[in-house]
């Protein structure tokens, strides 16, 4: 169906009043609303599988994603009711042909305010391409407010596209796999465009270790590498935040700790092949996160505390092995204090040259 275009009713018919071809029009709004919304799914639910006949397709429309897939499926779900009204209208026209139009128009009224304002949502990914997490953020700004039909129907697209970041996540954190071909996650591999300014909440928070914050510890985890293999910092090869991909409800903190969890457990990984590293960093603990991580993806509503809370445990597990692997067992402090600026050390041992 060509967009903008809307079938009407004719003016001119004897036999309708102006009340009924004013009711006959809204509904076939509702029908292009649908036709609509079915095209947008047909054209992005089966893209990887066209992509692999047709590669020019993804410069064609714009619009790719493991992220715009899971829209489409929620998109799909949130039209099972109104296919599910119209079965109910056949069914009862089959046993009274005499039914009025005001009757369908009272059956599906409820579709009237919903499928205009998901259409604004569709329109709006398409027209400014929205891409990846850029998706989670469009859905929730305009599940914010509004008709409670409408709000509830978003928070469902919603809930399905987390399903997405959760899978991320869990690679990411359980496993430091970056799964991110479409580069669609708020992780990236390579450095940040504005890494200081990004990473000092980070710099500056207390681990709990010793008074040992989570840059003070990557730079120990630097060092060990650097005295046992003889090779340059893992940092180097370092990861970062995609700030652009970063819902707003998602605080840069929470960002922060994902990316290092990830980052520790990556490195640990990478570099797992002295006996001194054996065993698991998350103390084999993966199942019972990937379990946690599994019951907020099912929960229909994003809670920040429950997901911060589960991010927090997380990295604490990852903190206190790197902690005991670098700091107790490699005696990496006394490196840490003879290699790095006084202002570096933890906290309890700061000693800077303006308060000597």
């Amino acid at each position: 169906m060509t967009e903008g275009f809307h079938p009407q009713v004719s003016q001119d018919l004897p036999f309708l009043h102006p009340s009924e071809t004013s009711v006959l029009n809204r509904l076939c709004k509702l029908g292009s609303d649908y036709i609509r919304f079915t095209e947008f799914i047909e054209q992005h639910t089966g893209h990887v599988h066209q992509q692999e006949h047709h590669t020019s397709q993804p410069s064609q429309t714009g619009l790719h994603g493991i992220y715009l897939r899971a829209f489409c499926t929620g998109l799909d779900s949130m039209l099972q009711p109104y296919r599910q009204a119209l079965l109910d209208l056949e069914r009862e026209f089959l046993g009274d042909p005499h039914l009025t139009i005001s009757h369908v128009n009272y059956k599906l009224d409820q579709f009237q305010l919903l499928f205009p304002s998901v259409m604004v949502v569709v329109e709006t990914i398409k027209s400014q391409k929205i891409h990846g997490c850029q998706i989670l953020e469009t859905v929730y700004k305009h599940s914010c407010g509004g008709l409670p039909p409408v709000r509830m129907a978003l928070e469902k697209i919603l809930a399905v596209c987390h399903g997405v970041m959760y899978k991320q996540l869990a690679a990411w954190m359980l496993h430091g796999l970056l799964l991110d071909q479409s580069e669609e996650f708020f992780v990236k591999q390579g450095p940040s465009a504005g890494g200081a300014a990004a990473n000092q909440e980070e710099e500056e928070e207390d681990l709990g270790l010793g008074g040992l914050s989570g840059k003070q510890l990557r730079e120990l985890q630097d060092l060990r590498l650097v005295e046992e293999e003889n090779m340059l910092a893992p940092s180097l090869q370092q990861f970062s935040l995609r700030a652009e991909m970063l819902p707003s409800y998602i605080p840069v903190r929470v960002a922060e700790k994902i990316l290092f969890v990830g980052e520790s457990v990556q490195m640990f990984e990478n570099h797992n092949h002295s006996p001194s590293r054996a065993g698991s960093i998350l103390k084999h603990q993966e199942d019972a996160f990937a379990a946690e991580l599994h019951r907020l993806k099912q929960q229909p509503l994003f809670s920040l505390v429950d997901f911060e809370n589960l991010i927090d445990r997380i990295r604490s597990t990852v903190a206190e092995h790197l902690w005991t692997l670098m700091v107790e067992e490699a005696d990496l402090l006394e490196q840490l204090k003879v290699s790095s600026a006084p202002c570096l050390r933890p906290r309890p041992l700061i000693l800077c040259p303006a308060h000597s």
